[in-house]
C-alpha cells in the first residue's frame, strides 16, 4: 500500500478525505488512482515529474502507471477517430519505452521527445513529418538534461554525449519493432490497466465507476481496431524514429566539440587594443566611460584572505600560481574578493561569443545573470573589453553532486585600458573565478543565445561581425 500511495503522490496529492480520515478511506484511494490515471499528455506537470520519475526509476509503481495513463489518453484518442493513423503512431510511442532493450534513462528520454512532440502537434502527409517537432523534442530533451538527478544519471551511466547516446538506443529500439512484438507490448499495457482501473472501481464512490466502465471499454475498442492500427503506424513510425536518430546525431555533433591543440583560452588576453580605444572615443558606448573615477579599484596585491583561501584548497589565483589559466587573476577583483562556495545543483552561467571557450575561469551566479537587461549592462557591470571577449551567446553549469564548488566571488574591479588609461569599464557586479580543470563537460548545458546580437551596435565600425546563422556550437578546451 505504501508503494502505491508513493507512486500515486507522485502525480497528484493525495485528496483531503484521505489525507484526513482516521484511519486510511479506500474509497478515497479509489477516487486517487481514477484522478491520476486519466490525465493525459498535457497535464503541465507530466514532463517534469512524471518523465523524471520513469527515468531515475526511484519510486516504486510510477513507471507502470505513468504507461497507463499514457495508454489511456492514447485510447481517449483513438476511440474519437480510428482512423488517425496519427494517434496510433502516438500509441506506439507509448509502447516504445515497454521493449526491454531501453535502459531506464533511454526510456525516460524517449519519454520526454514524444511528450514534446505530442505537444507540437506531431502530424504527418504520407512519411513526411512536420519537422517542427523535432526541434520541439529536442527543447524537451535539453530541458530534462539540464535537470540536476538527470546529470547525476548520465555520470552514473558514463554517459557523455547523451544526444548520440540516444541516437543508438533508437537504432537498437527500431532493429526489434514490428506489428507482431507492438501487439504484445500492447497486450501487457492493457492488462496492467484494467488491473489497476478495477482496483479503483473496487474500491472508489459510486460517481467514478460509470466513467472507470467507459475508459475500459475503450480498451477493448483500441485492442479490437489494434491490428490494422499499428500496421499503418508503423512505416510513418519508422520515418519518425529515423528522422529523430538523424536529428539526435546533429546535436550530439555540434553540442560536443572541443578546441584541440589551441592556445590556451583560459588566459587574459594583453590590454592593448588600441583600435578599441579610437572606437570608444569616436561612438562613446554607454558600457565605458572617459575619466578619472575609479569605483572598484583593482587589488595590486594578494590580500591576506586570499593567501590563507588557498592554503585550504580554493585555486591558486596568485601572481606564482602554476595555472596559466588563473596566473594573476585576483587582479580582476577589487577588496571584496572572499572564499566562496557554490553547492550541488546551483547553476553558473558565463556569456560567450562563437569563439570563447566554454570552461574559463570567469562566472556568474545566476540571479547577476538575470539581472542583465542588455549587452551593455554585462560590459560595463562585468568590466569586459572588446578584444576579451565577443557576446551573443551564454553557456550553464550546473555542480554536480557531491562536493561543493571551491570559487572566489566579489566585485569585478574598475577595468583601465592599457595605454589609455582614461578609458575605463565601470565594474561593480559580482563576479566568479574558478578552476577550469574543475569542471566536468557532462553538466555543461547547452549555448544559448543571448539576443543581444553578436556585434556592439553602439559602434558602427564594428569589426567583430558574425556572418550566418549562429551554430551554437560547444568550444570546450583541451589541453595539448
Amino acid at each position: 500500500m505504501n508503494e502505491l500511495e508513493n507512486a500515486l503522490a507522485w502525480f497528484k496529492p493525495a485528496p483531503s478525505s484521505w489525507l484526513n480520515a482516521a484511519s486510511k478511506n479506500m474509497e478515497a484511494l479509489g477516487q486517487w488512482i481514477w484522478e491520476v490515471i486519466q490525465g493525459d499528455f498535457n497535464a503541465e506537470q507530466s514532463t517534469g515529474q512524471i518523465v523524471t520519475g520513469t527515468v531515475i526509476s526511484m519510486i516504486p509503481l510510477v513507471d507502470q502507471i505513468c504507461d497507463v495513463r499514457d495508454l489511456c489518453a492514447n485510447a481517449k484518442s483513438i476511440s474519437k477517430d480510428d482512423s488517425n493513423v496519427g494517434a496510433w503512431v502516438a500509441l506506439c510511442f507509448t509502447l516504445i519505452g515497454l521493449f526491454p532493450v531501453l535502459g531506464s534513462f533511454a526510456k525516460g528520454a524517449l519519454k520526454v521527445m514524444f511528450l514534446y512532440m505530442r505537444k507540437a502537434g506531431f502530424t504527418f502527409t504520407g512519411k513526411v513529418v512536420n519537422k517542427q517537432v523535432f526541434e520541439s523534442a529536442i527543447n524537451g530533451l535539453n530541458k530534462f538534461l539540464d535537470l540536476p538527478a538527470t546529470r547525476k544519471t548520465l555520470t552514473a551511466l558514463k554517459i557523455y554525449n547523451p544526444y548520440k547516446y540516444l541516437a543508438d538506443q533508437i537504432v537498437k529500439v527500431q532493429s526489434k519493432i514490428n506489428k507482431t512484438a507492438l501487439l504484445n507490448k500492447l497486450d501487457e499495457l492493457i492488462n496492467a490497466a484494467k488491473s489497476i482501473l478495477q482496483r479503483a472501481s473496487d474500491w472508489g464512490p459510486a460517481s467514478i465507476k460509470q466513467p472507470i466502465k467507459s475508459t475500459l471499454d475503450q480498451l477493448v475498442f483500441l485492442r479490437q481496431k489494434a491490428n490494422n492500427g499499428l500496421g499503418k503506424a508503423l512505416a510513418p513510425l519508422n520515418e519518425t524514429l529515423r528522422k529523430l536518430a538523424k536529428r539526435l546525431e546533429i546535436e550530439g555533433d555540434n553540442a560536443y566539440r572541443g578546441t584541440v591543440n589551441a592556445t590556451n583560452p583560459h588566459k587574459f588576453a594583453g590590454i592593448n587594443n588600441l583600435g578599441e580605444a579610437d572606437l570608444i572615443r569616436k561612438e562613446k558606448p554607454k558600457w565605458a566611460y572617459i575619466g578619472k573615477e575609479v569605483p572598484f579599484p583593482a587589488l595590486k596585491n594578494l590580500p591576506p584572505n586570499v593567501q590563507a583561501g588557498i592554503k585550504e584548497g580554493w585555486p591558486d589565483i596568485s601572481k606564482e600560481s602554476s595555472s596559466k589559466a588563473l596566473n594573476n587573476s585576483f587582479t580582476t577583483f577589487d577588496e571584496s574578493i572572499k572564499a566562496a562556495e557554490v553547492m550541488p545543483g546551483d547553476k553558473l552561467y558565463r556569456v560567450v561569443d562563437p569563439r570563447s571557450s566554454d570552461n574559463s575561469i570567469c562566472w556568474m551566479r545566476e540571479a547577476e545573470f538575470n539581472e542583465l537587461k542588455e549587452k551593455a549592462d554585462w560590459r560595463r557591470r562585468f568590466a569586459v573589453w572588446k578584444h576579451w571577449n565577443g557576446n551573443g551567446e551564454y553557456v550553464t553549469y550546473v555542480v554536480p553532486p557531491g562536493k561543493p564548488l571551491k570559487v572566489w566571488e566579489g566585485r569585478a574591479a574598475t577595468q583601465k585600458l592599457d595605454k589609455a588609461e582614461e578609458i575605463k569599464l565601470e565594474g561593480g557586479a559580482v563576479q566568479i573565478v574558478l578552476d577550469p580543470d574543475q569542471l566536468q563537460k557532462e553538466y555543461l548545458g547547452k549555448r544559448q543565445l543571448t539576443n543581444w546580437g553578436y556585434t556592439d551596435a553602439e559602434l558602427a565600425h564594428d569589426p567583430d561581425v558574425f556572418i550566418g546563422i549562429p551554430r551554437l556550437v560547444h568550444n570546450w578546451f583541451v589541453p595539448k
